[in-house]
């Protein structure tokens, strides 16, 4: 019982966004630094190894290029605008200036650490997609990270079953999973890369997730000052 309740303790310390925030953004910091000092470049290059390959099967192409479009910044800005509007038109419209604002800061610092970085691609044939900027973070799966999170965090606050909020974190996680792993398949992003944009990612949608909860709290105080 102890173990347990010490267990308990220590998730509901991790769940708090503030805590997520410093871990998810303190570990993509100490990955940003070590992809500038290329200490990570043994474990890049055996990860590529493994997993690029020249001969792929067309049909195994096809599932990695479908599920990287749903990472693609034109997919998720319909879906984050999409959200948004269902949100405005329910009655939440701090919660969907929330999400636009996060997903907004999510592009900026997205595509000012690439150009700041300017860490270049992974030296292959050919790459297997169409690719305009630098590699570092990747920005499908920080985006994609940042975005399904947030709406999947959203889509849970209407919900009460605590195995309906596994399944629907669950399916979030192994979408943005399958789509940072396509990045590095076909052959367009280091490993790191993309671990890094999973964490950068993580932590703006843990900060949006902060907002959000303030917001509520403070909706909370004011109804009972009436």
């Amino acid at each position: 019982m102890e173990v347990r309740s010490s267990v308990n303790a220590y998730l509901q310390i991790v769940k708090t966004p503030t805590v997520q925030v410093v871990l998810l953004g303190g570990g993509f910091l100490l990955l940003m630094l070590f992809a500038t000092m290329e200490v990570l470049a043994p474990f890049d290059n055996a990860v590529i190894e493994m997993l690029v390959w020249d001969d792929m099967p067309g049909v195994i192409q096809r599932f990695f290029e479908n599920f990287t479009a749903l990472g693609s910044n034109e997919v998720l800005i319909f879906f984050s605008l999409a959200v948004a509007g269902f949100l405005k038109l329910t009655g939440h419209p701090k919660k969907a200036l929330t999400l636009l604002m996060a997903v907004a800061a999510g592009l900026v610092i997205t595509f000012v650490l690439k150009a700041g970085i300017d860490r270049p691609r992974p030296p292959l044939s050919g790459h297997q997609v169409t690719v305009l900027t630098q590699s570092f973070p990747s920005a499908h799966a920080m985006m994609s990270t940042l975005v399904y999170f947030c709406i999947a965090r959203l889509f849970c606050f209407s919900i009460t079953k605590v195995k309906l909020k596994i399944w629907v974190y669950s399916l979030t996680t192994l979408l943005v999973f399958v789509i940072g792993l396509s990045r590095v398949q076909l052959g367009v992003h280091w490993p790191t890369d993309v671990i890094a944009g999973w964490l950068g990612g993580g932590a703006i949608a843990a900060f949006s997730f902060y907002v959000i909860k303030w917001q509520r709290n403070l909706s909370i105080r004011s109804d009972h000052s009436k």
